[in-house]
């Protein structure tokens, strides 16, 4: 019988082949598109999963803040026994590392614990089975140690950083997995930060300069939460505010598998994703899937018009209703399967161009691995029951009579659901066309918006080594190299980038110390006298930092800081940089407010410190059209300045673009499979239209003969699909605002949601759908109402 269903399935769709080659593109673009989704989903809350007892691994942290102070460690392992091992990172930065053999690089990695080898679990490769105790030695990964000494033993080598200080390699330990948060090329002993840091800061509880990570015994977790408000109370003996840091849970334990998806506190060591866009996602792949299986079940079920004496006959020679839905099943079967090898083939097609789009790694043959081998066996699973049970049991269970008379299928409950489908998918294609230009409005918002400053044609070099030694030491010989040439306009440098997180500092105006607790901590940026005119910063009140002056210790201020010291003339008053071990100074100017944070946040107060010998940046303003000419007589400067150097440079404006990188991605995706979602919907309304012309053949022709026009005809019968569209479009724009406002909600500067967005995808989607319905109406319209009458 099998064999019996298997030849007839493959004779009706070889019959029906335009129809079912649609239905099979169709199903298969739409399940290539979960494919891709699917694996993205899963990589996303893949993070941790990949190392050893990553359930009972948790961060320490303060409130609002991804880091901790140095001596917390310590004191938790001393009062909490449930911990088995606690270790900590503190950051060594980004640095120019090369070898005896000068083979200078760019390489980040921390501070670390020695203990912080067992908390994660590293394997050691090779070399010290205990190491990062011995002061000034590092630790390397397996691909910093293949890019610095190819097929050599690492162990022993020594790597110069920053061509100051060298550090014998200790051991080497296996690449952090890819899917984690914790991302390094090396690990410095803590005791190098001990001796590298003031003694009277390493014992500061509010110093906040560590990344604190626990391992847990197992099943702890409710027993550290339960002691925690004790351990707060102990550590933070005698401080006035003390039961007000417990009750807002001054220290907290966040599960390691969390921090990728559920953190978003002050200096996380990487940008995290957010759970939002995971449940995005799924919403748009489970709609996609329904919008392909709707179309998929549409177009089969209009296929049973030209079956229909197929299946009356047989019934009458005593076809049982499982026989036929049997039959049907198994053509469901192969074109399923079909479409399943074709996503395959669309599946690696699109990757290439989704990767590039939304920034992920997805493998081409990533998808043949066995947990994704199961995800596609659901997703056809699930296609099937979706769209296959439902047609099959539709057509069986007609009665014989019904289908030798009419030949055609009743206006029953089976085309209202498909009009409800026609529904569903015009709401989904509007809201995700909608969605795609307000998110490609706020980026372009983001990108354009006047931030206080000129971003254009400003260079930011890495000063490292002896470059930054000549930076310091030869301040005016050094930028006058540079200044030789007519191109370059001007030369400043900065501790920071935009869009770094600054330091948050106790900066107190003099005399009011009694506010002290009523003055909020402050961003503080570390420039020179030249930072601000590469910047074209605005200087309200005041002046700039000049050598004609003694700036050794003075300040600028923006507007905002002005406010909340309360200082209405701010220009000649002093300030007392507790944080700093009260460094006091006068302020200078005050420069307008400017974004030096991205636009995800309020403009904060800010102070801005003379302080050259904290700077590591060298920022130059070069003249447009002049840019590869004027980088190459700045990397030959730099190379005569300090031969030998590693030249690291980036664009300003490249920077400030990559604050918004996910934000970016996620407004491609949602362009990507919006154009998908219409592209579906409209293979459906052509199926849809494709019935309605067979249903209607012969009442065209009459209303042809009895003198109708082409446009008459046309207006007639795509009038019912527009009207489904305009349900859709209706039921569409609330949903999309409301969505939007929420993701809205998380910039502080942000676009308005204009009606106009909402006329532009209208028109877009009556188009696609006027040449989906036109097709079949047209080609119907124009025919020989003769051959329509003969029709039966």
């Amino acid at each position: 019988m099998f064999l019996n269903h298997l030849k007839v399935a493959f004779r009706n769709i070889l019959k029906q082949k335009a129809y079912n080659m649609l239905n099979i593109i169709g199903l298969a673009t739409g399940i290539a598109s979960g494919l891709i989704i699917a694996l993205h989903i899963r990589e996303e809350l893949s993070y941790e999963k990949s190392i050893d007892n990553y359930e009972n691994i948790y961060r320490v942290h303060r409130e609002g803040w991804a880091k901790s102070s140095p001596v917390l460690a310590g004191e938790m392992k001393e009062f909490m026994p449930e911990i088995e091992a606690i270790g900590r990172f503190s950051s060594y930065g980004t640095r120019v590392v090369n070898t005896d053999h000068n083979n200078p690089g760019e390489v980040t990695g921390y501070y670390a614990d020695s203990t912080i080898l067992t908390v994660f679990n590293f394997k050691i490769i090779e070399g010290d089975a205990h190491p990062l105790v011995a002061p000034n030695t590092v630790v390397i990964t397996q691909s910093m140690a293949k890019r610095y000494f190819a097929n050599q033993s690492a162990v022993g080598k020594i790597l110069k950083f920053d061509n100051r200080k060298e550090f014998p390699v200790t051991a080497v330990v296996e690449d952090p997995p890819l899917n984690s948060h914790l991302q390094f090329d090396y690990l410095v002993a803590m005791s190098t930060f001990y001796e590298d840091t003031p003694p009277e800061w390493i014992s500061k509880r509010g110093w906040m300069t560590m990344y604190t990570y626990a391992r847990l015994k197992e099943g702890a977790i409710n027993k550290v939460n339960e002691r925690m408000p004790a351990f707060i109370r102990n550590y933070f003996k005698g401080h006035p505010e003390m039961e007000k840091l417990v009750a807002s849970k001054g220290w907290q334990l966040m599960a390691l598998k969390d921090i990728h998806l559920h953190s978003n506190l002050e200096n996380e060591m990487q940008p995290n994703s957010s759970i939002v866009y995971v449940y995005v996602f799924i919403a748009v792949e489970v709609l996609i899937l329904i919008i392909a299986s709707a179309n998929f079940m549409s177009l089969f079920t209009t296929q049973a018009i030209r079956r229909a004496r197929e299946v009356g006959m047989r019934k009458i020679m005593g076809a049982k209703p499982a026989q036929l839905m049997s039959q049907f099943l198994t053509e469901v079967l192969l074109l399923t399967t079909s479409s399943v090898l074709l996503a395959i083939v669309f599946y690696q097609i699109a990757l290439p161009f989704y990767n590039d789009l939304s920034g992920k790694t997805l493998g081409i043959w990533q998808i043949f691995e066995w947990d994704n081998l199961m995800i596609i066996s659901v997703i056809l699973l699930g296609v099937i029951l979706i769209s296959g049970l439902y047609p099959a049991f539709f057509i069986a269970s007609f009665r014989a009579g019904s289908f030798l008379r009419d030949n055609k299928l009743p206006d029953s409950i089976p085309n209202r659901v498909r009009s409800g489908l026609v529904v569903f998918q015009f709401v989904v294609s509007v809201s995700l066309i909608a969605a795609a230009i307000f998110v490609q409005q706020q980026m372009s918002l983001m990108k354009n918006k006047d931030l206080g400053f000129d971003r254009d044609q400003v260079i930011n070099i890495k000063l490292y080594g002896y470059l930054w030694y000549r930076a310091f030491s030869e301040t005016d010989v050094f930028k006058n190299e540079f200044l030789k040439n007519p191109d370059i306009l001007s030369v400043g440098r900065t501790g920071s980038m935009i869009g770094d997180r600054l330091s948050m500092e106790s900066v107190v105006p003099e005399g009011k110390d009694q506010d002290r607790d009523h003055i909020p901590n402050v961003r503080v940026l570390r420039v020179d006298e030249g930072y601000l005119d590469v910047m074209s910063m605005k200087v309200l009140d005041g002046r700039n930092f000049s050598n004609a002056f003694n700036d050794s210790t003075s300040y600028i201020i923006n507007e905002s800081a002005a406010k909340v010291f309360g200082l209405a003339s701010p220009v000649g008053e002093w300030i007392d940089n507790q944080s700093r071990d009260h460094r006091k100074g006068k302020i200078i100017g005050v420069v307008k407010d400017y974004h030096f944070a991205s636009l995800h946040e309020q403009i904060e107060p800010l102070v801005i410190e003379y302080e050259p010998g904290w700077t590591s940046y060298l920022s130059m303003k070069v003249r447009a059209g002049k840019t590869r000419e004027t980088l190459a007589y700045i990397k030959s400067t730099v190379n005569t300045l300090a031969p030998n150097s590693l030249f690291v440079y980036d664009f300003l404006d490249d920077r400030l673009d990559a604050l918004y990188k996910s934000e970016d991605n996620m407004g491609k995706v949602f362009q990507f499979f919006s154009a998908l979602a219409i592209v579906i919907a409209c293979l459906g309304l052509l199926g849809l239209s494709a019935y309605t012309i067979e249903s209607r053949t012969k009442e065209i022709g009459i209303r042809k003969v009895l003198g109708a026009t082409v446009t008459g005809i046309v207006t007639l019968v795509s009038s019912r699909f527009f009207r489904l569209i305009l349900i859709g479009f209706v039921l569409a724009v609330p949903l999309t605002l409301y969505t939007m406002n929420k993701w809205l909600a998380n910039f502080a500067y942000k676009i308005e949601l204009n009606w106009w967005v909402f006329a532009i995808t209208g028109m877009i989607v009556v188009v696609m759908a006027g040449i989906a319905v036109g097709f079949y109406t047209i080609k119907a319209a124009v025919a020989n109402p003769v051959k329509s009458l003969r029709y039966e």
